[in-house]
């Protein structure tokens, strides 16, 4: 479906991109999170070609999008910052959308309309943050697109909306196979609806695996025993990272649970033992903080 192969992009002295890979599959959803400044949104433009790039390629369906210009009609592109034509209305928009995407679908933009109970003859530029991010995103689903990229689209999204927002994502992805490319921070949105993750840090994807994946492979644990707690090291896992609160050690491991369970057991004089499910915010620190990213201590 659409794959970036080693994506590098400069800006002056400033190296933004450093070889980027990610690959999608028709229907599925694709969450792309990282830190702050890290170049989530400046991948979304480059696919979109507002950006070009300095090496790399983008495909889409085989075919290396440089050299097509027809694949524009199959993506949709919302972004974060919106900005309308001056003194447009919904429909408006709807009617000049219409010039560039022949799939524009007035039947589900009336039902969208109508779904999310938007007023579609006031003038965009006198709504809400949220009620524009929400007008943005009725325009993307009209376009009938196959891959829509969406950049932090729930900012500013009261908690009805959103789940609105996710019901329409969920129905266009399981009835019409559509991708979805979601650039987001809203981590714990991401957790339940997202079949793969990439995660972005200073420009390079440090991880890309499926959710699926990525629960499985690290485990938290929390117990608690008689005395203090020393990283124990094993081959069929990893203590990545443990901390305490009270008497109870909160411990993130990679690799085999019931192997560190019986170590544990063998060693100590274990009072409680249970197994924490992780979600995506838990995997996202814990990756970041082997690279060292935000494992600083604040000392008043």
């Amino acid at each position: 479906m659409l794959r970036i192969k080693n994506l590098s992009k400069k800006f002056d002295d400033l190296e933004v991109l450093k070889s980027v890979n990610i690959h999608t599959e028709e229907g599925q959803i694709y969450g792309l999170v990282g830190t702050n400044g890290s170049g989530k949104t400046t991948i979304l433009k480059h696919i979109m070609k507002i950006y070009e790039q300095d090496s790399g390629d983008i495909e889409y369906n085989g075919s290396n999008i440089k050299h097509n210009n027809d694949y524009f009609h199959d993506f949709y592109y919302v972004q974060d910052d919106l900005f309308f034509p001056y003194n447009y209305t919904l429909d408006d928009l709807f009617n000049y959308e219409k010039l560039i995407y022949p799939n524009m679908n007035e039947e589900k933009y009336n039902k969208l309309i109508t779904f999310f109970k938007m007023d579609n003859q006031k003038k965009l530029r006198s709504l809400s943050k949220g009620q524009k991010k929400q007008a943005a995103f009725i325009i993307a689903m009209s376009t009938c697109p196959k891959v829509l990229l969406l950049d932090e689209v729930v900012d500013g999204l009261d908690a009805v909306v959103k789940k609105k927002f996710w019901n329409v994502i969920m129905s266009e992805v399981i009835d019409n196979q559509i991708t979805v490319l979601i650039s987001s921070h809203a981590l714990k949105e991401l957790d339940n609806i997202c079949d793969k993750i990439g995660i972005l840090h200073e420009g390079i994807i440090i991880k890309e695996e499926s959710m699926e994946h990525l629960k499985k492979n690290v485990v938290k644990v929390q117990f608690a025993i008689d005395e203090e707690f020393e990283i124990m090291e094993s081959e069929s896992y990893t203590v990545l990272k443990s901390s305490k609160i009270g008497s109870v050690y909160f411990t993130v491991l990679k690799g085999d649970v019931f192997n560190f369970k019986d170590d544990l057991y063998n060693k100590y004089n274990v009072l409680l033992f249970d197994e924490l499910s992780m979600n995506l915010e838990d995997i996202f620190i814990t990756e970041l903080g082997g690279l060292g990213y935000g494992t600083e201590e604040y000392d008043a």
